[in-house]
């Protein structure tokens, strides 16, 4: 067999430096096996309102570009490759007739596919002639792209010697279907880069013998990997790709979704910058399949022909570098047409692409630090033996659990730099990051160094967990509340084990933050997601912290309102991922506004909340002094921060738009001392990330960090009024009254005034006749 041309050596360098897993091509191997149309297998749409006006595009002069073809130029559809999707009658969303004949074979889904965008091609070019398809071999699951090529040149053999067809002269529409489903695709190691080289190299070989035999051909590299990751979900057998030996040491839901957006990437950028898009008569554009936005329990089965080709269709209508759109159900049910602005099929030239990788990047402020003005930064004077009038000062250990919001992600990223969000940047973690100080770095441990620079257990730098930078940072990227007393018990170790830390003697702080990965996830099972299984699961690593570690002050962060994020999401304007983002958070984002759906996530996430409240308020974790949990409600109720024209504010997220950049880490920082001083029961509810707050003080009249017992002595009220000053002169006049202008109080009514049994003791019924008048009310 003839050998591939290779691949241009800066596509492949781009692609190491992107740091992609392998591909695995599918096709059909055999060099007589072309059994074309003579099949006689007929796909048609049916009932199908057909949305677009061909008449108003019409040009009576056949385009001389391949960057102005429009689809009334194209005079046949063509296709080599592998679908390899399994029909699922009754599940596509159009009828769409077909022969009781045909079978579920690779060949008979590819025909269905060019039929379909062959029929709704004539509605513009109503000469264009029956489709082409390979038909391989039905058993032919696990070919190579050696088999792709062997296609490519019956392709042409075939195009040649067709005599309705102009080969010179007429313009040809060529889809090349491929995927990498294997399951090592999403491995960066080097072992994975070299097994994607190589089926690169064999797969651009077979784009550059189309190039070089195939004039007038617009091409569409279409990845299938994604459709058919989802046909396996939906059968075990007979469409499992090969098995491979792969040990992927990241296989976080977030690092598979960056990694293949990536991946997609690197095929743009690859394909944007090389020859087959330098010329007038010839060009190749990636065509993605991004698995649709719909939460995983109300997916349907694997993609039928008729879905499979209006995609295609639908993203031949999108111009390159914005086909980043997944879709709903709604949304696979329509049909995109060439508007008058731009009639054309869109090619990397015509839609002004620009790699992200070259796009000018405005360099933004990465950390943002504050002014620490508090003149009071002693701690008490012996070392407090009740958390109930712990000082700053005292503080002496920190640490966290959580996810990736705690572990850093993207913290430090520079805008696009989407790779990069696997970074985790603990050190610039709004609870326990402990970079550089709090002139340039705003974090918890950075304000309390301000008060105790001998303060330890924060983490600095990037890193896993398990690293020694990260110390008492044992948030996981991706965890979720059942994964949360692992952690416990992971920090209580490692606070045993520091030989720098007086276990039994040093104070304490330990910040608890989970529940977004659980919402994200909530609508694929109810049940392991529900309000109770969530707070039990809370319950069970503050039991941990409780029964395990000494003289602790523990924050338990009220879960963050999750619902703002699809704001973000749903504004076209702004430019996110959001093939990432809808992968990162599909029961969120893939809801449909005012359906039962999201009211019932709403009522989750609000029961997620007051769960958390009722587990603190029952006093578990108030049994000795030596500990307590707090509830800090920084997050309860969160604004999306917008930009001066009113629209959601990318620039306060990662370059994923999920995860907190170093300004909103920040900023929470700041929000989480300011609760952490606040009285219980008077805490700030609302967050509103575009103020930038000052870093507020201790109340020099009661300067401990606010407990249940300390916020509430007795059942006496914390008193927030500012403003208690008299009038000026007496008031003549009770209209103009103040309350401090009052020097007489007196009441008339029965025993609940007179204060009968307000201090009795339960049980001492001889008691409720004594009057405690001063307890009284009123």
């Amino acid at each position: 067999m003839e050998l591939c041309p290779g691949v241009s050596p800066v596509g492949l360098l781009l692609l190491l430096l992107l740091g992609q897993g392998p591909s695995q091509i599918h096709g059909s191997s055999g060099e007589n096996t072309l059994a074309w149309q003579s099949q006689q297998v007929f796909w048609t749409l049916k009932n199908f309102p057909f949305p677009c006006k061909p008449k108003k595009l019409e040009l009576s002069v056949l385009s001389e570009s391949v960057h102005s073809l429009r689809p009334s130029d194209i005079k046949l559809v063509a296709a080599i490759g592998n679908p390899e999707i399994p029909l699922a009658p009754g599940s596509g969303t159009i009828n769409m007739e077909k022969p009781q004949s045909i079978k579920n074979q690779p060949q008979d889904v590819c025909m269905g596919i060019m039929t379909v965008l062959s029929d709704i091609i004539r509605h513009f070019s109503p000469s264009v002639l029956m489709p082409t398809c390979s038909p391989g071999k039905g058993t032919a699951v696990h070919t190579t792209a050696e088999d792709l090529w062997i296609q490519a040149k019956e392709l042409v053999r075939h195009l040649k010697d067709n005599p309705q067809l102009d080969f010179e002269k007429d313009w040809k529409l060529i889809t090349v279907f491929f995927s990498n489903t294997s399951q090592c695709h999403l491995c960066p190691s080097a072992q994975q880069k070299s097994h994607l080289v190589r089926h690169m190299e064999m797969l651009w070989g077979v784009l550059d013998y189309l190039h070089h035999e195939v004039p007038r051909a617009f091409v569409n590299l279409v990845d299938l990997s994604e459709v058919l990751a989802m046909a396996l979900q939906h059968q075990e057998t007979g469409f499992s790709p090969a098995p491979e030996d792969c040990k992927c040491t990241e296989t976080t839901t977030l690092s598979k979704a960056v990694m293949q957006w990536s991946y997609q990437e690197a095929w743009e950028d690859l394909l944007a910058s090389s020859k087959f898009n330098k010329h007038e008569t010839f060009a190749v554009v990636f065509q993605p399949f991004f698995d649709e936005i719909e939460p995983p329990l109300k997916r349907s089965s694997p993609q039928d022909p008729t879905t499979l080709a209006l995609r295609i269709w639908n993203s031949m209508m999108e111009p390159v570098g914005q086909k980043d759109g997944l879709l709903n159900a709604a949304e696979r049910k329509t049909m995109k047409c060439p508007s008058e602005e731009s009639p054309y099929l869109f090619t990397y030239k015509n839609s002004n692409y620009q790699a992200r990788r070259l796009k000018p990047i405005t360099k933004l402020q990465m950390k943002e630090g504050s002014e620490f003005t508090c003149p009071d930064k002693n701690p008490s004077n012996s070392i407090p033996t009740t958390v109930h009038s712990l000082r700053p000062a005292d503080i002496k250990i920190i640490g966290a659990l959580g996810d990736s919001l705690t572990a850093g992600n993207g913290a430090g990223s520079s805008p696009w730099n989407i790779l990069d969000v696997l970074t985790e940047y603990r050190g610039l973690s709004w609870s326990v990051g402990g970079d550089e100080t709090i002139k340039t770095v705003t974090t918890l441990p950075n304000i309390l160094r301000e008060f105790n620079p001998s303060l330890k257990g924060f983490s600095v730098g990037t890193g896993k967990e398990s690293t020694s930078r990260a110390s008492f940072n044992q948030a996981v990227a991706g965890a979720k509340s059942g994964d949360l007393a692992d952690q416990a018990r992971k920090l209580v170790n490692r606070m045993k084990e520091d030989k720098k830390v007086n276990f039994q003697e040093d104070w304490k702080i330990i910040t608890v933050f989970i529940g977004g990965n659980d919402l994200c996830a909530s609508c694929s099972n109810s049940i392991r997601f529900s309000p109770q299984n969530f707070i039990d699961n809370i319950k069970n690593a503050l039991d941990i912290l409780h029964a395990e570690v000494p003289r602790a002050f523990v924050n338990m962060v009220m879960v963050m309102e999750i619902t703002p994020l699809r704001e973000l999401f749903n504004e076209p304007t702004v430019a996110c991922p959001r093939n990432i983002l809808s992968r990162l958070c599909p029961c969120v984002l893939g809801l449909d506004d005012n359906s039962e759906e999201l009211s019932s996530l709403i009522q989750r996430n609000r029961e997620y909340q007051k769960k958390t409240e009722e587990l603190i308020d029952s006093g578990r974790y108030d049994t000795r002094d030596s500990f307590t949990v707090v509830v800090q409600p920084l997050f309860e109720n969160v604004s999306m921060p917008r930009t001066p024209e009113g629209v959601p504010d990318s620039s306060f997220f990662a370059p994923d738009c999920f995860h907190f950049n170093a300004k909103t880490h920040a900023r929470s920082a700041i929000a989480l001392w300011k609760n952490m001083l606040e009285p219980v029961g008077h805490k700030t509810r609302q967050n509103n990330f575009e103020i930038k707050a000052p870093i507020v003080c201790p109340n020099q009249a009661s300067p401990f960090l606010s407990t249940t017992k300390n916020s509430n002595l007795g059942d006496g009220t914390w008193m927030v009024c500012e403003e208690r000053a008299p009038s000026a002169s007496p008031p003549t006049s009770v209209h103009t009254l103040r309350p401090a202008d009052i020097q007489v109080v007196a009441a008339l009514g029965d025993s609940l005034t007179a204060g009968n049994g307000i201090s009795s003791q339960e049980g001492n019924l001889t008691d409720v006749s004594t009057q405690y008048r001063g307890l009284s009310y009123r």
